[in-house]
C-alpha cells in the first residue's frame, strides 16, 4: 500500500514540478547531496501550490512544506527500490528459465543415452537368456536319461533283492533273508508284495528233494515277520500247496503253519489268522488221534522229534478221547505211542494224559488197563537207563510210578507189574 501511495506521490509530484507556479527554499534533509551539508550550493526547487494541496491530501493533517518534501523523497525512494528489486527478480527469473532449460537438455540427452543403453543390455540379456535356456534344455534332457538309467538300475537293484530273499530262504539263513526282504520292501509299494510271495511258494516247491526243509525255512521266514496282514497273505498261498499234498510231511508243517498263526491272532482272536489256525489244524489233529488210537504211532513219533515245541502244543488234544472211543478202542494200541515219543519229558506227559482218562472214564478197578500201563512203565525204565538219562529223568520216572497208587488197597506200581508178568503170555 506504501508503495502504491509513493507511486501516486511520485507521478503527481513529477506532474506538478513540470508546471509549478512557486519556488520554496527546503532544509537538507536525508536525501538532500552532500554539498549542502558541506557549505555547496543549495538545491531549490520550484514547487506550485497546486502540488502542495495534492500534497496535504495524502496525510491526515496539513503538512509543511519541509514535511512534504521529505515524504516526497521517501516515495521515490521506495519507489525506486521496488521497481529495482521487480527488475532484478524478473532477470534472475529469465536467468533461471536459461539454466531450466539447460538442464532439461542434459536430462533429455542423459535419457536418450538410458534408453540406448537399456536397449543395448536388453538385448544382451535375451541372448544370455537364450544361450541359458539351450543349456537348460540340454541339462533336462541329460536329466531325463539320467534319471532313465537310476530307474533301471533300481529295478535291477529290486529284482536283486527279491532273488536274494528266495535264495536266503531256501538255505534256511532267516537273519539275512530278512535284511534283504526288509530292503525290497523300501523300493517295493506293500500292495504290490503278492509276485514275491507266490515266487517264495514255487521256489520252496520247485525241486521235491528239498521240499521240507525249504518249506520248514519258508515257515521260520515268515514267523519272524511283523505285519499279520503279510503273513496271512503267506499262509494263504502256503495252505493251498500243503492242501494238494496230504503226506505227513505236508500235515506237519499244517501243524506248524496252524500254531504260528494263532500266535500271530492272539491280539485280536477273531481275525483271518484265527480261523486258518481252526481251519487247518482241527481236521489233522482228529486224523492224527485216529492214528494213534488204531496204533500208527509214527507219524506222531515223528512230529515230535522235528517239532518238539509244537508237539507240547497238542499231546493233549491227540491223546484225549471221549468217552465213547474210550469203551469202544483197544487200549493195548492206544498206549503204543508212549514208548516211542524221543524224550523222557514227553512219555512222562503221555502217561499223565492216560491215567487222568482211566480215573475219569472207569467206575471199577481196572486191572488189565493198569497191568498193560505197568509194562509200558517197565519198558520207560529201561529206556532211562539205555541212554544213561540223569536225575531229571529218575524224577519223571518216580512220577510215573507215584500214578498207580490210589486204585486199590495195598497196590503200587511193582504189585501191578508182577500181575502183568504173572499173567502175560507166554512168548510176550
Amino acid at each position: 500500500v506504501t508503495g502504491t501511495r509513493s507511486l501516486a506521490l511520485l507521478l503527481s509530484a513529477t506532474a506538478l514540478l513540470a508546471g509549478g507556479a512557486w519556488s520554496a527554499e527546503t532544509e537538507s534533509g536525508p536525501f538532500g547531496d552532500a554539498s549542502t551539508a558541506d557549505g555547496g550550493p543549495e538545491c531549490t526547487v520550484q514547487v506550485g501550490g497546486g502540488l502542495l494541496k495534492q500534497l496535504g491530501t495524502l496525510t491526515d493533517a496539513p503538512l509543511e512544506c519541509s514535511t512534504a518534501w521529505t515524504k516526497l523523497l521517501l516515495g521515490f525512494h521506495y519507489t525506486r527500490k521496488n521497481l529495482t528489486e521487480c527488475v532484478e527478480r524478473e532477470e534472475r527469473s529469465r536467468a533461471d528459465q536459461s539454466s531450466n532449460n539447460f538442464c532439461e537438455l542434459l536430462l533429455d540427452d542423459l535419457r536418450r543415452q538410458m534408453r540406448q543403453e537399456r536397449q543395448r543390455l536388453t538385448g544382451e540379456s535375451d541372448q544370455r537368456i537364450q544361450a541359458v535356456q539351450l543349456e537348460l534344455n540340454e541339462e533336462k534332457s541329460r536329466s531325463v536319461q539320467l534319471q532313465d538309467n537310476v530307474g533301471a538300475v533300481q529295478q535291477e537293484l529290486t529284482k536283486l533283492y527279491r532273488e536274494l530273499v528266495l535264495t536266503n530262504v531256501a538255505i534256511g539263513d532267516t537273519k539275512q533273508a530278512h535284511e534283504y526282504y526288509q530292503r525290497y520292501l523300501k523300493r517295493q509299494k506293500q500292495t504290490d508284495l503278492a509276485p514275491l510271495y507266490e515266487a517264495l511258494i514255487r521256489f520252496v516247491y520247485r525241486k521235491a528233494s528239498h521240499q521240507q526243509a525249504r518249506v520248514d525255512s519258508l515257515l521260520d521266514f515268515v514267523r519272524h515277520l511283523g505285519d499279520a496282514d503279510q503273513k496271512l497273505a503267506i499262509y494263504r498261498l502256503l495252505k493251498v500247496e500243503l492242501d494238494k499234498r496230504p503226506g505227513k510231511e505236508s500235515a506237519s508243517h499244517s501243524v506248524v503253519m496252524a500254531f504260528d498263526a494263532v500266535d500271530a491272532a492272539a491280539a485280536s482272536p477273531n481275525s483271518p489268522l484265527q480261523k486258518l489256525y481252526l481251519d487247518t489244524s482241527g481236521p489233522i489233529v482228529k486224523r492224527w488221534r485216529k492214528l494213534i488210537i488204531d496204533g500208527e504211532w509214527r507219524t506222531v513219533r515223528d512230529f515230535a522229534e522235528r517239532y518238539p515245541d509244537y508237539y507240547k502244543r497238542c499231546y493233549q488234544m491227540l491223546l484225549k478221547v471221549d468217552v465213547t472211543t474210550w469203551q469202544k478202542m483197544n487200549f493195548g494200541k492206544y498206549v503204543l505211542l508212549i514208548n516211542t515219543l524221543p524224550r523222557s519229558t514227553f512219555r512222562m506227559e503221555a502217561f499223565a494224559v492216560v491215567f487222568e482218562l482211566v480215573r475219569r472214564y472207569e467206575k471199577d478197578v481196572p486191572l488189565e488197563k493198569l497191568k498193560v500201563l505197568a509194562a509200558h512203565t517197565g519198558i520207560f525204565e529201561e529206556f532211562i537207563k539205555r541212554k544213561g538219562l540223569g536225575q531229571d529223568a529218575q524224577d519223571r520216572l518216580a512220577k510215573v510210578k507215584d500214578m498207580f497208587k490210589g486204585f486199590k488197597a495195598n497196590t503200587d506200581y511193582a504189585w501191578y507189574l508182577k500181575e502183568y508178568q504173572r499173567t502175560k503170555p507166554k512168548g510176550r
